[in-house]
């Protein structure tokens, strides 16, 4: 009687030990679609010669991602632009593009922008996404930011440059780079409350290289949902010329579906400050960013 009370312990100490632990990874269905969407606001200051110069911008995304196939080592994505905001605001300008409100009575720029940005909705690229979240690659982003600096070509010089700046924020290893942040957050091993893990992102973005090392810590987990804290130590250091450091931290927290391993919602808070060195002038910066993540299925 003895063996079976303590085999039956055993039996329940076992089951209570796996279901504490619990493996996430990316892991969605072939067949299944998804709408993902960003959001991000970003108030900025720059300090040149004791002259602030405030500027504020507003971007927004939400795709449909298809997965289109699935093996053990991979999963290919086909992410899809259905709506688009993009807005900058300062002192001496203001120029957007959203896809869902069109601008009344727009500017040439904003009119240059609409030509651009009205190329992205309904395109699609192909991404493969590892199972620990790392974008192995981006296929068809190229061709996108082409199609959206070939629909202003004729614009002028001046707008042609700021096409350029914008095909690369709009190009394979750019968008690589983007969807990486969102998804490389999983754990090597399976993990209990309280477990934290940590994670290594570089990036160069905009003249910038960035190293972000991030800590991750499992919360509590519910109903198929992991609420997981996140904490980040961010380097920015500028390339093209430039001289100086930008640094600071991030801090938020994501809910990830256990099933599926996808972010079911995500919210971060940003502060990044420091000075650099551009054509002999000191340029004092801090970067105010917020940024929520949602992904839900769609039939």
């Amino acid at each position: 009687m003895k063996r079976m009370l303590f085999a039956g312990l055993f039996l329940i100490s076992g089951l209570t030990i796996a279901q504490a632990q619990v493996k996430l990874s990316f892991n969605p269905e072939k067949g299944a679609k998804f709408e993902y969407q960003t959001e991000v606001i970003q108030n900025a200051k720059q300090n040149v010669m004791g002259q602030e110069i405030p500027v504020e911008m507003e971007m927004g995304t939400k795709y449909l991602m298809e997965i289109k196939d699935k093996t053990p080592q991979e999963t290919q994505v086909q992410v899809t632009y259905q709506e688009v905001t993009y807005i900058i605001s300062s002192p001496m300008m203001k120029m957007g593009y959203d896809s869902k409100n069109p601008v009344e009575k727009p500017s040439d720029i904003d009119q240059m922008l609409s030509k651009m940005f009205d190329k992205m909705i309904g395109q699609s690229f192909m991404m493969v996404v590892a199972p620990d979240g790392s974008v192995k690659s981006i296929t068809g982003m190229d061709a996108i930011g082409e199609s959206m600096v070939g629909a202003i070509a004729s614009d002028g010089q001046m707008i042609a440059q700021l096409g350029a700046q914008m095909k690369q924020q709009f190009n394979d290893e750019a968008m690589k780079t983007t969807f990486e942040q969102s998804f490389k957050i999983y754990p090597a091993d399976a993990v209990r409350i309280g477990n934290s893990w940590n994670i290594e992102n570089t990036m160069s973005v905009n003249n910038m290289n960035t190293g972000v090392t991030t800590k991750y810590t499992l919360k509590s987990v519910s109903r198929n949902v992991a609420n997981v804290a996140v904490e980040s130590d961010i380097e920015m250091n500028p390339s093209e010329g430039m001289e100086g450091k930008l640094s600071g931290k991030q801090t938020g927290t994501i809910n990830v579906d256990t099933r599926t391993g996808l972010p079911v919602t995500g919210d971060f808070s940003q502060n990044i400050k420091g000075t650099v060195k551009a054509q002999g002038f000191d340029v004092q910066i801090e970067m105010v960013t917020q940024s929520k993540t949602s992904v839900k299925e769609v039939k």
